[in-house]
């Protein structure tokens, strides 16, 4: 799913062993609905030919941000363009169509079926023959046998999830073993996702969580996952202006390589391994 405006932290993460007090089944048709929505309203003809081709049109800074979200990915899987990749929370294909560049086959999910019909729609508008989108759940991704991918990746979602632990344990249920994982998560450290959202009056997306870094490491380990290892980047937003997107990118590059301040950074990137043991 997409990146949305922030919810101010408020309590930390829920461990592996407590149970979510909100009712999950009401979360999640709540987001359908949310997705669902969306999606009619770019469910077009014009909407499908925009862009030239099949990456979802976007403006500059989006296209940057997700850029640097899945190239940061690729290079913390290591995994080889043949690689079976499965993406979890794809929406109507935004960083998928990325993937699709750069491995065999890919093969994405979401838990909306409006986003995953025009996600097809525009796979079939520009010939992208290379992936598979399905209809899921992030935290039962019962059509898939365990074993089934080398890597997993997921972006911007679990962050809606009401148990995102229940969640990184189906993705490494259905990791080989030695498969990998890399998953983002919105930092409850950085201003963007409170003062400065508040003051420019964005209002915040529906069931969102925020994470900091040792916490999405831990519940990261605590689903199973080995070797877990995090990266700060971004303090660029998907809404910073055109004119504004150069001194932005320099932002990035600094910040991230200054241990005081890539703390502050956007977004959290983790990855783990599966070791194959249960």
């Amino acid at each position: 799913m997409l990146v949305s405006p922030f919810l101010d932290v408020g309590a930390p993460p829920l461990t592996t062993e407590q149970e979510s007090p909100i009712d999950t089944s009401q979360q999640k048709h709540a987001l359908k609905d949310f997705y669902a929505s969306e999606a009619a309203d770019l469910d077009n003809a014009a909407w499908l030919e925009a862009g030239g081709g099949a990456r979802v049109p976007e403006n500059p800074a989006a296209h940057y941000f997700l850029d640097r979200k899945v190239e940061t990915a690729l290079a913390m899987a290591a995994a080889p363009p043949e690689a079976r990749v499965l993406e979890v929370g794809c929406s109507f294909g935004h960083q998928t169509f990325l993937l699709t560049r750069r491995f065999a086959h890919v093969t994405a999910v979401d838990l909306s079926p409006e986003s995953i019909a025009l996600a097809r729609r525009r796979a079939q508008r520009w010939n992208v023959t290379n992936v598979r989108f399905e209809v899921a759940d992030a935290e039962a991704l019962t059509d898939f046998a365990d074993a089934s991918f080398d890597v997993v990746m997921s972006f911007s979602t679990l962050r809606f999830c009401p148990s995102p632990e229940r969640a990184l344990r189906e993705f490494r249920r259905v990791a080989r073993p030695g498969g990998r994982l890399v998953a983002d998560f919105p930092n409850a450290e950085c201003p963007w996702y409170g003062p400065v959202k508040r003051s420019l009056g964005i209002t915040p997306h529906i069931h969102d969580r925020l994470f900091r870094a040792a916490e999405a490491q831990a519940i990261v380990r605590g689903a199973g996952w080995n070797d877990v290892r995090t990266r700060h980047i971004l303090f660029t937003s998907k809404r910073v202006p055109d004119a504004w997107l150069r001194v932005f990118r320099w932002v990035d590059r600094v910040g991230e390589r200054l241990p005081g301040v890539r703390r502050m950074s956007g977004i959290v990137m983790a990855s783990g391994t599966n070791d194959g043991r249960r």
